[in-house]
């Protein structure tokens, strides 16, 4: 330290003087250009790091801020998208570039917002993929874009992925509020796949039924007809979602009517909507069974022996298989109303069906 003062001081005596020649903006320039260069060969880690670097000593809150040129942030993000977030491995840094665009006064190009929102999602525990990504980071790539000055036009299937995602991985209540959102708000009319997904996730759920009768109101409110909607696996999947919650809440009159609603359903040839849902899987078939039996006993309760008859044909024609105790109960029903002629019939139809 000595030595380097007395140098100093030489230099002063002698009259020679040492000024600072270099470009300011030398190594924020050179940052700029090496991160372009290495996004043009999608080397996304490298530029990812590099922008990294770019951004704390240039960024909004550096100790030096420059205006980061849009391309910068734009040629990082579509060599993530070239690499497909590589697994969803880019989903964080691709978030973090998206915030720090919108923190520069940019607006995220709609091509790139709604890819890294869709690939940022596996079907993993918490919509990761191996452990990337996720619902955060995807709702977090949202919210980024959303507060933009030009906020990006986000599509109908960013959405839907969004909204099964988050239905699958339990979060019915965020998925329901979305799907709000998404068809009220916005006008949107979404794929039934989307409804399908949403009900059967909600059914899973079985201490809220609830949720499921939630999902259809805003079916309803997208524009689409319970009656029409069973000419697809979709639209069955979801009445039958209606018919295991209708079950599950003791509704007996809503459980039929999802039923009634699949048997006008057209294109369904040659079965007939309402076989199709009662058939789809063992538990629309257990919820099925269980409400045409609470119908027919409550019908029989009231007397109503007309009704035990007609509700016991349905189940029949519905594939559904009729206990002993019900067919007992609709054979008495017919026999105290002195219909013997019905009450022999359906104990033959009984024995040739049994054997």
């Amino acid at each position: 330290m000595v030595r380097h003062n007395w140098i100093l001081q030489a230099f002063q005596e002698s009259g020679i003087v040492f000024e600072d020649n270099s470009d300011p903006d030398f190594e924020f320039n050179s940052l700029v250009k090496e991160v372009q260069s290495l996004a043009k060969k999608v080397h996304w880690k490298s530029a990812s790091r590099k922008l990294k670097k770019l951004v704390s000593h240039f960024g909004q809150a550096s100790s030096d801020p420059r205006e980061i040129p849009e391309e910068v942030f734009t040629s990082v993000l579509r060599a993530y998208m070239q690499d497909r977030l590589h697994g969803a491995r880019a989903a964080e840094p691709a978030r973090r570039a998206m915030e720090e665009m919108v923190a520069n006064g940019y607006s995220v190009p709609v091509d790139i917002a709604n890819f890294c929102i869709k690939e940022s999602m596996g079907y993993e525990q918490d919509g990761t993929h191996e452990g990337f990504g996720g619902i955060d980071t995807a709702l977090a790539m949202l919210a980024a874009v959303e507060v933009s000055e030009n906020p990006p036009a986000i599509l109908d299937d960013t959405y839907e992925k969004l909204i099964t995602t988050m239905a699958k991985e339990g979060s019915l209540d965020d998925s329901l509020q979305l799907l709000r959102e998404f068809v009220v708000e916005k006008s949107s009319t979404p794929s039934l796949k989307l409804f399908s997904d949403v009900a059967l996730a909600c059914v899973d759920g079985v201490n809220d039924p609830e949720k499921v009768m939630t999902s259809l109101a805003y079916l309803k409110a997208a524009g689409y007809d319970l009656d029409t909607i069973a000419s697809t696996t979709d639209g069955r999947e979801i009445l039958a979602a209606g018919v295991i919650a209708a079950e599950k809440m003791d509704n007996i009159g809503l459980g039929l009517r999802f039923l009634t609603a699949a048997s006008k359903a057209e294109g369904c040839a040659p079965d007939k909507g309402d076989d199709l849902v009662a058939s789809l899987s063992p538990a629309s078939q257990r919820a099925c069974t269980i409400i045409h039996r609470r119908a027919i006993n409550k019908a029989v309760e009231d007397n109503s022996w007309k009704l035990a008859v007609k509700l016991l044909d349905l189940m029949l024609e519905r594939g559904l298989k009729p206990s002993p105790s019900v067919w007992r109960n609709v054979v008495t029903c017919c026999a105290k109303n002195e219909k013997s002629r019905k009450a022999t019939a359906l104990l033959l139809d009984w024995v040739r069906i049994d054997w």
